[in-house]
């Protein structure tokens, strides 16, 4: 099964139980919204630990929107997918796939 984490805050934490999943084997992907886009900055403390899971193939989706109103989307780790609202949507509501917001 697929497994889509939705992160609205820059809580590190949530990271350690992606990172879980993708050790049992499944399918894990990230969406940043909201004050999570920091999460995925390339020069902040926990850069390193987002680049180890995309590293190990966690997908990780960054709300465009969001990265603009902080300013920050020059900043972000290059593997990070900037995404709009509709490819958002598609991300959400994927067939086979279970959506955890934290």
């Amino acid at each position: 099964m697929k497994t889509l984490f939705f992160l609205n805050k820059k809580e590190f934490d949530s990271l350690t139980l992606v990172e879980k999943l993708k050790e049992k084997g499944e399918e894990v992907g990230v969406v940043l919204i909201q004050d999570a886009v920091y999460l995925a900055l390339g020069n902040n403390e926990h850069s390193g630990a987002v680049k180890d899971l995309l590293g190990k193939g966690v997908g990780f989706h960054v709300l465009a929107k969001d990265a603009e109103r902080r300013g920050v989307q020059d900043y972000l780790i290059s593997d990070v997918e900037l995404i709009d609202y509709d490819r958002l949507i598609d991300l959400l509501f994927s067939e086979g796939q279970r959506v955890i917001n934290l």
